[in-house]
């Protein structure tokens, strides 16, 4: 399911200091250096709330399904932006269940239980540059996933973004097949950011993906046994199973929130609403309301 400079690309919802940071800096000498620790009450990923599946309710958490975290989960961070634009940061996650399981199951497909032993931790490191043109700015960068317990999952992903005062308009492209997403996956997101009265900060994000529907791990051929799907099912990672059939696009969700520091301690308090799009298989997903406390530093 995910900020001028840098932004932990993943988190689109769960991490609610990613929020927090999407702020525009009031100080006039921010510090070059800046962390994050996090609980969440669940960690999902850019409006998959329900399933990544082509039928509803699909496998669920237990069966390495959505979301990443049905449950409370610790999240973490760090960010570095030099006062040239140059910037790099890194974020992480517990998840729900193991990626290398589920990759594995692509191969072997006597695997059919055991998705949350091994859980995963996801890693993302990203890095890029962001300037400015008049009013304007824009953001380059990359992001790589690499999860602790994972196969088949490990991805690069571009960044190009542009901005104009509060407003931001950002594509994430993928660039591998992963049991996640299919290579050329982009993730639109159209955001804006402003401080409320009394402290608080409010923060809009709209999402939108454009998918390619045929990847190794996801489209309608079992590309592991090298078949085609029956009509009226479609291929997720191990199996072809009933329900839709890939979708070229779908909106993914409108996300607001508001975050509020507690004076001077570091902590700081948030709220997500999601209202909720479609999945890759335009399958509709569940609205969800999510709450963090964070340690920055």
């Amino acid at each position: 399911m995910k900020k001028s400079v840098p932004v932990p690309a993943q988190c689109a919802l769960g991490a609610l200091v990613a929020a927090l940071s999407a702020m525009p800096c009031r100080a006039e000498d921010p510090p070059p250096f800046t962390g994050h620790i996090d609980l969440v009450n669940k960690y999902i990923l850019r409006g998959a709330s329900t399933t990544y599946g082509n039928a509803r309710p699909g496998l669920g958490n237990m069966g390495a399904d959505a979301p990443e975290s049905s449950q409370p989960v610790l999240q973490w961070g760090a960010d570095y932006v030099a006062p040239s634009g140059w910037y790099a940061g890194y974020w992480g996650s517990r998840i729900n269940y193991s990626y290398k399981r589920l990759g594995e199951s692509y191969d072997d497909r006597t695997i059919v239980d055991g998705f949350q032993d091994n859980k995963s931790i996801e890693n993302d490191l990203y890095g890029g540059y962001t300037g400015k043109i008049s009013d304007f700015s824009y953001t380059l960068g990359l992001t790589g996933y690499v999860y602790y317990n994972g196969k088949h999952a490990n991805a690069l992903e571009t960044k190009l973004g542009v901005g104009y005062g509060p407003f931001g308009v950002n594509a994430q492209t993928l660039l591998q097949d992963t049991v996640w997403g299919n290579k050329g996956d982009t993730y639109w997101t159209a955001t804006y950011a402003t401080t409320l009265p009394y402290e608080f900060n409010f923060t809009a994000s709209l999402g939108y993906y454009t998918y390619k529907k045929e990847g190794k791990f996801l489209g309608t051929k079992d590309t592991a046994l090298g078949v085609d799907c029956a009509a009226g099912t479609a291929f997720v990672v191990n199996g072809c199973f009933a329900g839709n059939a890939p979708v070229s696009g779908a909106f993914r969700h409108l996300i607001v929130g508001v975050t509020r520091g507690i004076g001077k301690s570091g902590v700081v308090l948030g709220l997500q609403g999601l209202i909720p799009g479609e999945n890759r298989f335009g399958v509709k997903q569940s609205g969800r309301v999510l709450g963090s406390i964070s340690y920055t530093f």
